[in-house]
């Protein structure tokens, strides 16, 4: 294999001093010396003898649910006037990707990386976990050479977020992200560093790597601040699998892509996924006012929560101690009385020596007591939290223990915490319409072939339409309806449904057929015959369907109807999107 010349070396010792000083910047200018520590209160991991009251937990996931959207969706609106039906193309591309890559679970968990260490870090790709090269894109049997042994056929990728060939978004660990020293925000990073550990062999085996000498595998317990002896959880397990550690960095100002593993530049190429910046995005609640490293409200409750905690550890003491206890003289009462006395019994009769000079004097009765103050401290350290937090006894699901509050309070408290809430909401709204945005552009540019998609037009006819990134490319306007992000249930649907019939029942412009179908079919899970009432007919006369497809009060309705199966095309003849656009614009194939 060929050796590394000086000007290499010297090439890697520079990116690893900027990486070196990255690191210090972060131990410096963040609390990831603590990250730790806030997990382990998340999770309930506390001293023993410690009696927690865990808010950490409980304000976490009070605030999780309510920011992040639990059915997310993005409505696509076109920017010029020729582009309007191509947007319903890319809204229903967006929205197949948003679920196909798990973006919902993305979502969460930067969202609860953001409460635990300020910062969310999420990673956009395509194709491929570790890197995108075009000569590795799809191959003919759908998968990629970057996700499979190809001498083996074995798997060297296993995110199931990542499909051959489409644009993901994951989740990543905020101590393994690297900044430049000095930077402010996200948005004007020249490069970022992101830390990897993959199996050795999986590494070997990855063709995207030019490996020029056989890689031994390192296995550095830790990163920057943590102590030494402590290894990663992938790694923890068996000390003895190789791992090799990889430094990708995405160089916005020579617009590269490079992968730093043990002395070697393993791959530099050009980066396709440089769209309106790096393939990057962060979720952060309370960005600092000079760095990139944000302010985790973790931070914020800690003192209040280790207070809480000693208070409430202090009242278990003080409550063990407080045990109803008894004194008595030795020698004036028998091993045997005292056992009577001590029993469950009722009045029972326990003898005294005589050598007790006063029956009074041979037993006495301590009653300790707990402090009241405690309880007041606790429910005041309890109130500063939810200050910091702007959390509400109500907004944590429960009643508060008070007297009732008026409605105009009631509003007050409502307004003030759902200002607070929604600021969050729109920030994870915006992170998703970021997202999306630089997935659009990757599929503009990198879906050179023709794909299919499944749309509905505005009269509710099914369009299966094939097209290519190239015809989609645009400039289009992404929104997002917080009310949007409900899911969507059973008893929704049937509620639906029930509301439709009241509306539409009889209505001549209504295909009556289509509507008595999307109301039997919420029965499907009571009994699947329901919905096969409406049957069709065959040599039914045309006035008999028509009398059926548009009932009086008084009828009742029969048969499909051609309105429950009018298809615009199908997916073994899919329409052309050109084709498609002058269909909707009023005019002929």
């Amino acid at each position: 294999m060929a050796k590394s010349t000086p000007a290499h070396n010297e090439y890697i010792n520079d990116w690893m001093d900027k990486i070196k000083q990255g690191l210090d910047f972060r131990k410096k200018y963040s609390t990831r010396q603590r990250w730790s520590d806030y997990r382990k209160m998340y999770r309930g991991q506390w001293d023993l003898g410690i009696v927690p009251v865990n808010k950490v937990f409980s304000y976490g996931r009070a605030m999780v649910p309510r920011v992040y959207f639990r059915a997310p969706r993005v409505c696509v609106t076109a920017m010029q006037p020729e582009l309007v039906w191509h947007a319903k193309v890319v809204e229903a591309i967006d929205n197949l990707l948003i679920k196909q890559a798990l973006l919902k679970t993305t979502l969460k968990m930067s969202t609860l990386d953001s409460y635990l260490c300020g910062v969310g870090p999420i990673k956009l790709g395509y194709d491929s976990e570790f890197g995108y090269l075009p000569e590795q894109a799809v191959t003919d049997d759908g998968e990629t050479a970057t996700q499979i042994n190809t001498e083996e056929g074995n798997r060297i990728e296993y995110n199931e977020g990542i499909r051959p060939g489409t644009p993901w978004a994951l989740r990543v660990r905020p101590e393994d992200i690297v900044v430049p020293w000095g930077s402010t925000d996200a948005s004007s990073l020249p490069w970022i560093a992101h830390y990897v550990l993959r199996p050795l062999d999986d590494v070997m085996h990855d063709q995207k790597y030019k490996i020029k000498e056989e890689l031994k595998g390192t296995r550095t317990p830790s990163m920057d601040d943590e102590p030494r002896t402590i290894y990663r959880p992938r790694a923890e397990r068996d000390k003895s699998l190789p791992f090799a550690e990889l430094w990708e960095v995405r160089n916005l100002k020579e617009h590269k892509i490079e992968v730093f593993c043990e002395n070697q530049v393993i791959m530099s190429s050009d980066d396709l996924l440089q769209i309106d910046g790096l393939p990057w995005e962060f979720l952060m609640f309370n960005p600092d006012p000079e760095y990139f490293w944000a302010i985790p409200d973790v931070s914020m409750l800690e003192p209040q929560q280790k207070e809480l905690n000693d208070t409430r550890t202090q009242a278990s003491r003080h409550r063990a101690i407080a045990l109803l206890k008894f004194l008595y003289r030795r020698g004036t009462i028998k091993e045997e009385e005292l056992t009577k006395f001590l029993s469950g019994i009722v009045g029972p009769a326990v003898a005294v020596e005589q050598e007790a000079e006063n029956i009074a004097n041979a037993i006495v009765t301590l009653q300790p007591h707990i402090p009241p103050d405690l309880r007041a401290e606790a429910l005041g350290i309890l109130s500063d939290m939810r200050e910091t937090l702007g959390f509400s006894q109500n907004q944590e699901g429960a009643f508060s223990p008070y007297h009732g509050k008026t409605a105009t309070e009631t509003m007050t408290v409502e307004q003030g915490f759902e200002v607070r809430v929604d600021e969050r909401k729109d920030l994870v709204a915006d992170l998703l319409v970021r997202i999306v945005r630089k997935w659009n552009q990757m599929i503009f540019r990198l879906w050179t072939q023709e794909k299919v998609v499944r749309i509905v037009s505005p009269q509710g006819e099914p369009f299966w339409i094939n097209y290519t990134g190239d015809q989609l490319r645009g400039d289009y306007l992404l929104t997002i309806d917080p009310d949007s992000g409900m899911p969507v249930s059973k008893g929704l649907k049937y509620q639906m449904g029930k509301e439709l019939m009241e509306l539409f029942g009889g209505d001549m412009l209504i295909d009556q057929i289509g509507l008595r179908q999307v109301v039997l079919e919420n029965y499907d899970a009571v009994d699947p015959r329901v919905s096969r009432l409406l049957s069709a007919t065959p040599g039914m006369s045309p006035m008999a369907i028509a009398a059926a497809r548009q009932p009086t009060p008084m009828q009742g309705g029969g048969g499909k109807g051609a309105g429950g199966g009018r298809q615009g095309s199908s997916p073994e003849k899919p329409m052309d999107l050109t084709a498609f656009k002058t269909k909707m614009q009023g005019g002929t194939k």
